[in-house]
């Protein structure tokens, strides 16, 4: 069956399912002169579930928020959560909120391509003992590594005698590892408060702001004697990536030039980093040598959901050539490499990194 063939087969059996309602339900008879509903009786109260009611730090699961509420800050931001166990991924009952009452549901349809994790762009869900209908409308991203980005979509939920909710959503699906600590000192210190790890309220992979306190003094000069940084770039601020009550990747501003600065990397042991930090490198695919220093990325920007980071040099100010790569952190706490793009000739054919000719994608 083609594209279009499969598309109108699942409009056919989502348009079946909403004018159903529940299986059993019987039509009753019209009356002489029906009383018009009030809209708090017929309106579907679709609720976001707070996020402690929301665990992703264990397994593999798939998640789904409301597409203008960020899950990273919002309490409330979650709308539809689901559970993958076992190496295949099987799923477990769907979650979504309705009133104060969480309703269980299970995919019985699916339309189109399928991509990671069991994701399809069209997913259809029975709600608890035929209750009603969910359908899922979503534009899914690529694997990046071990997750796979929800870009937008629709959650649709028709009830008996209600009506009809649509949200607009954002999410993702993947699985969160253990988190591993860098390796303890010999003798620790005891605690003090400067020693302290900073709170960690996401329970997995986080961003903070690393205080000045906690930034060994000799940190600067080992900087510019190994890596050529200069020591004023650390004033504008280090960018912590917690990874567990111990241990974080700090990334550390190095150089700036006309058009891009770059940044290097070190895996820190909270309690004593002056005698526990080391430095990380990024990897080059196979047979290639990477353009930038093995330890410096440049341009970083990080994506905390997916543990990812991409790093764009571009050859010269046009941006009509130079590489973009993207490295996930694995559970290690080292960068591996997930995709690795290359435009050589600067042709004066400008266009987004994004788009320069792919060399490496991991499998």
């Amino acid at each position: 069956m083609g594209s279009n063939g499969v598309a109108a087969a699942w409009a056919a059996l989502v348009l079946a399912a909403m004018s159903a309602g529940p299986i059993g339900a019987q039509t009753p008879a019209p009356a002489q002169s029906p009383a018009p509903a009030k809209p708090d009786e017929t309106k579907l109260d679709l609720k976001l579930f707070d996020k402690a009611e929301v665990d992703r730090s264990k397994g593999c699961s798939v998640a789904l928020w409301q597409s203008n509420r960020d899950p990273d800050k919002d309490r409330y931001a979650f709308i539809f959560t689901e559970a993958l166990t076992g190496q295949n991924h099987a799923r477990q009952p769907a979650r979504i909120k309705v009133a104060e009452k969480i309703l269980s549901m299970t995919r019985v349809a699916t339309g189109g391509k399928v991509g990671g994790y069991g994701l399809y762009p069209y997913q259809l869900y029975r709600l608890g003992a035929d209750e009603g209908f969910a359908v899922l409308d979503l534009k899914l991203g690529e694997i990046e590594g071990e997750a796979v980005e929800i870009e937008s979509g629709t959650l649709t939920v028709s009830m008996a005698g209600k009506q009809q909710a649509r949200v607009p959503v954002k999410g993702g699906a993947g699985c969160m590892m253990a988190p591993i600590a860098a390796p303890p000192p010999a003798a620790p210190p005891p605690a003090t408060a400067a020693a302290a790890p900073p709170s960690n309220p996401g329970g997995s992979f986080s961003r903070y702001t690393v205080r000045p306190a906690q930034i060994p003094r000799t940190l600067p000069a080992t900087l510019k004697s190994r890596f050529g940084c200069d020591p004023e770039m650390l004033k504008a601020g280090v960018t912590g990536f917690q990874m567990s009550e111990e241990s974080a990747i700090w990334e550390l501003p190095c150089q700036r030039f006309n058009i891009q600065a770059n940044a290097v990397y070190a895996l820190v042991y909270l309690p004593e980093p002056a005698q526990n930090l080391r430095f990380l490198n990024f990897k080059a695919p196979p047979g290639k040598k990477r353009t930038s220093a093995p330890a410096e990325l440049m341009s970083p920007e990080w994506n905390v959901k997916t543990r990812t980071v991409t790093g764009t040099a571009l050859g010269r100010s046009e941006g009509d050539c130079g590489v973009h790569e993207r490295h996930r952190v694995g559970a290690d706490g080292e960068f591996v490499l997930v995709e690795y793009r290359e435009k050589v000739a600067c042709d004066g054919k400008a266009g987004t990194p994004e788009q320069f000719p792919l060399v490496y994608r991991a499998r």
